[in-house]
């Protein structure tokens, strides 16, 4: 038995192309590290001699697999049966409770279905015969019960629209501002910005015709201990970032004193511990207030219930008396509990271990109210011409609340991430654990269902994190580097399916961020089921002198650069060159090289927006980068993206980018303050560039 052979079979690519198309394949020990972590969940030994047999046994005696989709109401059972064996079948739907349901049936005979997908698993021969059913006008969720051959199941029926809600090819010119929230910093709200100044900049925008504000993932963080405030290493992807409540609304409806806040130096980064030290006391103040009131309890025990709110706030709660993420937590916390349903069972869950009653009381009422106003004061940012569009990461901190509930689902010996490419020639170890393909299958895709509506319930539109792990998602076997993993395949047909589902339910627009090393097939696919894709203009600068930047396409969310990328004022003066130098990705020869090549860029660019007639392109009050700043966004606006965003970052010329790929420790990343952000739509505040910028956006875009 080949290694490689076993590794195909289970769902895992050890070769692949890079970025560049050249041949890649990962070393024979990542290989059987990834096989060994797989094993458990598809039920093979990893170091038997018919492995490969084992799990093509598995497969065949699996008659009909745990969900199946159907596309436009057009249901396919597939069964996997022997070739020669007929009998009867019948399979019975009944639809989830949304509007009237029903129940759908069909049966017949095997031999009077069409065969394909033969194989010989045990030397006899199979192939699968496909039964069809039309479900019609029945969207959503349903239950297939089947029977054949004296064996019988149930499965689950994605019925789904086949292209989402708002899908590209209407036309529609529309553009918004891309801004981190925690970057929206104000007297009011500390060093980070929050709730109250996202709904300046949205009402801002929406006085400038704009559509979108899209932000960085607002979701929970770890900001004691454990401490990891990076957005895409979240606490848990199911509940939100308290640190952005909107606290003097809450003080001012709750009739309570609301503390000064704490000024900061505009130079310095933001202090996260610092920042929540100063709001946690005020929420605990608040909670207590509005816990003591019954009608207050008795609304919010509904919702908590309905979310997990009260098991993921006696995580919380845990996890700040232990000041540890859970895997060192005492057995009777890490392995011992049940999920906590009600408030009284989540505070059983810390006295069992030896947390005082009132002490926890107090944590997990803080953090289910913080949950509960949180989601409030999002869907109350809806509803207006300018809608949130929300980032969905990959993955979640391997300390996280699903984790650590939900630990079945997660390949925690491996790790997400993403091979070498051009933005990081030293490949990228994100820290994440992925999910167990096999077992989110098994699992009828519940926890990625929950994450898709926690997202959609407030945001106009959703941006799908490195999309292409819907499909295949690269992953680094823990003690191997980052150049070396391997790609694990997903059932991508069910994932799109769940998205377009909820995309139309929630009138949410999906997007997937394609960026990086994109299978052939994933673009078309994307197109099939109506995402917007990306389009980084900064990628597409001309290179000399007489030439044009290349177009965005039409279906594209196209922006200059990315909160990966330089902003265009670091690109300008080269700062992305000197980082991938000082992190030794690059020599000083392939520097210069770069820098040289930079500069021929840079002479391009002024010499189209000269002759393009951008406005401001012979302003003399001008820079030569702020020339060049809103030449290339009039180009992007003008052009045939539907949907163009401009970073508040390149309007204020801020050179320093909000992360820089495959650095934890060695840059300040997520911790910029975005300066002069609340004047950069004002026509008559902002700065002369800034202002170029909108004027020619609302020109080329008047209606939003």
């Amino acid at each position: 038995m080949s290694l490689r052979e076993l590794a195909r079979a289970a769902g895992i690519d050890a070769e692949y192309a890079d970025w560049r198309g050249k041949p890649t394949a990962a070393s024979e020990e990542s290989v059987r590290l990834a096989l060994t972590a797989l094993a458990p969940d598809l039920g093979f030994d990893v170091n038997a001699h018919d492995a490969v047999a084992q799990l093509e046994r598995h497969r065949w005696t699996t008659m009909v697999p745990e969900a199946i989709v159907a596309w436009d109401g057009l249901l396919v059972v597939p069964f996997s049966v022997p070739a020669d064996q007929d009998g009867d079948w019948e399979l019975e739907v009944t639809t989830e409770e949304r509007g009237e349901g029903g129940t759908f049936r069909a049966a017949g005979k095997l031999f009077h279905l069409p065969a394909d997908g033969h194989a010989h698993p045990g030397g006899r021969v199979h192939c699968v015969r496909r039964a069809e059913m039309f479900l019609e006008g029945q969207i959503g969720y349903h239950r297939v019960k089947w029977s054949c051959l004296g064996q019988s199941g149930e499965s689950l029926v994605i019925a789904a629209p086949t292209r989402g809600y708002g899908q590209p090819g209407y036309g529609f010119r529309r553009w918004g501002v891309f801004a981190p929230v925690y970057g929206l910093a104000s007297a009011s709200s500390g060093e980070a910005g929050d709730l109250a100044t996202l709904k300046v900049l949205m009402d801002q925008l929406a006085q400038r015709g704009g559509s979108y504000v899209a932000v960085l993932p607002l979701l929970a963080a770890f900001l004691d201990e454990p401490f990891a405030f990076s957005p895409y290493s979240p606490a848990s992807r199911l509940f939100w970032n308290e640190l952005y409540l909107d606290l003097p609304k809450l003080a001012d409806a709750i009739e309570l004193p609301l503390p000064v806040a704490p000024q900061f130096d505009g130079g310095r980064g933001i202090d996260y511990r610092a920042q929540y030290r100063w709001r946690r006391p005020i929420l605990d103040e608040m909670a207590r207030k509005m816990f003591s009131d019954e009608n207050f309890a008795a609304g919010t025990d509904g919702w908590a219930r309905a979310t997990s709110a009260w098991d993921y706030a006696a995580f919380r709660a845990i996890g700040e008396q232990q000041r540890t993420g859970w895997s060192q937590w005492p057995a009777v916390f890490r392995d011992g509990t049940k999920r906590a349903m009600t408030r009284d069972e989540a505070i059983a869950l810390g006295v069992a271990g030896g947390i005082a009653a009132d002490d926890m009381r107090s944590r997990v009422d803080t953090h289910v109210f913080a949950q509960w106003m949180m989601q409030t004061q999002l869907e109350q940012l809806q509803g207006g011409p300018v809608s949130l569009y929300l980032d969905l990461p990959v993955g979640v901190n391997s300390d996280a609340y699903e984790v650590w509930r939900d630990r079945h689902l997660f390949l925690l010996k491996l790790s997400a991430g993403a091979p070498p490419d051009a933005l990081f020639l030293g490949g990228q170890d994100w820290g994440l654990p992925p999910l167990s393909p096999a077992a989110l299958r098994r699992d009828r895709y519940r926890y990625f269902i929950q994450c898709v509506r926690h997202h959609m319930s407030v945001a106009g539109m959703l941006r799908i994190d490195h999309v292409m792990g819907l499909f295949r998602l690269y992953c680094v076997p823990q003690g191997r580097p980052a150049t070396d993993g391997v790609y694990i395949r997903y059932p991508h047909e069910d994932l799109l399916a769940i998205l377009t589902l909820e995309s139309l339910r929630n009138v949410c627009i999906i997007a997937g961020e394609d960026l990086g090393t994109v299978p052939d097939h994933v673009r078309p696919t994307m197109t099939k089921h109506g995402m917007f894709r990306l389009h980084v203009g900064q990628w597409s600068f001309p290179s000399s002198p007489g030439k044009s930047p290349e177009p965005s396409p039409a279906e594209a969310v196209a922006s200059l650069n990315t909160h990966d990328t330089a902003t265009f004022a670091g690109w300008w003066r080269g700062a992305d060159i000197d980082d991938k130098r000082d992190l030794k990705l690059i020599n000083d020869h392939q520097a210069h090289t770069e820098r040289t090549e930079r500069e021929q860029q840079k002479t391009a660019i002024l010499a189209f927006a000269r002759a393009s007639g951008a406005p401001g392109a012979t302003h003399e009050n001008l820079t030569d980068v702020e020339r060049a700043m809103v030449a290339m966004n009039t180009d992007l606006a003008n052009g045939p993206a539907e949907i163009v965003l401009v970073a508040l970052d390149d309007l204020v010329l801020d050179p320093v980018p909000h992360n820089v790929p495959g650095t934890v420790e060695q840059r300040p990343n997520w911790q910029r303050r975005i300066q002069s952000w609340s004047t950069s739509l004002d026509p008559e505040r902002a700065a002369p560039a800034a202002a170029a910028v909108i004027r020619a956006i609302t020109a080329a875009r008047p209606s939003g």
